[in-house]
């Protein structure tokens, strides 16, 4: 029968398979269209939510002065005090004490972001950044305290001192250094 039907000319065809060729060749033209010819979606206006979060993201502080090198000592100084207040928080292994003073690194990142900005690509960035290995480096205290001593990622707890140490050295020569006078 299929070779009846491929021989048959065009005219003598019934109509319905007229149409179902007709419908078929359509659904692939169309098909072969949508892949070929590029699309172009419409042209979109940006998010107010992106846009209100990138004006509520700049720094207090956005480059080296007097003023910035005093915030970020003060905010350095907050850091090691709240890091040195956590160790014997951490030897007494009390959960709320615990998560209290997780609280306090939570805060000191904020406000660390907040005078200093969220990148380190920023001017000041470091001093935000050494806000992130602080909590990072109490995040692994207390989950090596709450699995007895044993650190889940060994040598993260070192590995986020020297982080933060680090960036704490950068945060403090970006401070002091002037715009004029950056090496």
């Amino acid at each position: 029968m299929s070779q009846k039907n491929k021989n048959t000319p065009w005219k003598e065809r019934p109509t319905a398979e007229k149409l179902g060729l007709l419908a078929g060749w359509a659904a692939i033209g169309a098909l072969m269209g949508y892949w070929w010819i590029p699309g172009q979606s419409p042209p979109t206006e940006p998010s107010t939510h992106i846009i209100a979060e990138a004006q509520i993201s700049a720094a207090i502080h956005p480059h080296a002065s007097a003023q910035a090198l005093i915030d970020a000592t003060q905010h350095l100084s907050q850091l090691d005090q709240a890091m040195a207040q956590g160790l014997p928080i951490l030897k007494a292994n009390k959960l709320p004490e615990l998560a209290t003073h997780s609280q306090v690194f939570k805060a000191l990142l904020e406000a660390g972001h907040a005078q200093f900005g969220r990148s380190v690509f920023e001017p000041l960035g470091r001093c935000g950044s050494a806000g992130v290995f602080a909590n990072s480096w109490w995040q692994a205290q207390v989950s090596a305290t709450r699995q007895g001593g044993s650190e889940s990622i060994p040598g993260a707890i070192q590995s986020n001192m020297d982080e933060y140490n680090a960036n704490r050295t950068a945060c403090l020569k970006s401070a002091a250094t002037s715009p004029g006078n950056a090496t």
